[in-house]
């Protein structure tokens, strides 16, 4: 509870949004090249006002064009480095900061505004015993990618806190964007730990298989 009596959670306020065809998991980096008018606008407003705004995945509609419907969980992206392009176009790199849900669009042109409530980011119950199959999985997935693009990994830096290391396997796997706004939308770290697991190990699947096609070579040589 804050001084006022009121639980910041249920505390609602507008923001900006934008509908995109990825999901921003928090703590993730996200360049973007800004060239439509209306987020020119939008992004300029961010800048002076040092404020972020949301992105969230596209249910329908493009991101071009007439205003898409968008999913009702997104992530607040905060713009940490803007380089301003002719004719107003922008490139800029984001990092995702917090989830929010929507509750009303209240404004639709020229870009959606909408009214958020920030979602509590919980531990959840059982993460210890996920933990050790998941780090063995991902350690191996990172090593494997690592030495198929020519690279070496002794050690793969792990983030000791449940709700990070989720967001940070989540945001580095190659995942179809209803899988990772599923796992965007998961009610706590355990239950998001939990979903990455089968992901995990199916990335070590195609890993292998992947390894295999390049060397297809398996036994002695015989002249």
């Amino acid at each position: 509870m804050d001084k006022s009596g009121q639980d910041p959670l249920e505390v609602l306020t507008e923001i900006p949004l934008f509908p995109l065809s990825m999901v921003l998991f928090p703590g993730a980096p996200l360049p973007l090249h800004i060239f439509e008018e209306r987020y020119k606008a939008m992004i300029r407003d961010c800048l002076e006002r040092e404020e972020p705004f949301g992105i969230v995945l596209i249910k329908e509609g493009q991101e071009v064009g007439e205003p898409a419907m968008p999913f009702a969980i997104g992530t607040t992206a905060r713009i940490i480095r803007s380089e301003l392009l002719p004719e107003g176009r922008m490139n800029i790199v984001t990092k995702g900061e917090r989830r929010f849900e929507i509750t009303e669009i209240t404004q639709e042109l020229p870009h959606l505004v909408g009214r958020v409530r920030f979602l509590e980011e919980l531990v959840g119950v059982g993460v210890d015993d996920l933990l050790p199959e998941l780090n063995e999985q991902f350690k191996t997935l990172v090593q494997g990618l690592t030495a198929l693009a020519g690279g070496y990994a002794s050690e793969v830096e792990m983030p000791e806190d449940p709700v990070e290391l989720s967001y940070t396997i989540a945001g580095s796997l190659n995942l179809q964007g209803h899988v990772r706004q599923a796992l965007l939308e998961s009610p706590s770290a355990s239950a998001r730990l939990a979903h990455l697991i089968p992901l995990v190990k199916r990335g070590n699947h195609d890993l292998k298989e992947e390894i295999a096609r390049r060397n297809p070579y398996k036994g002695p040589r015989l002249n």
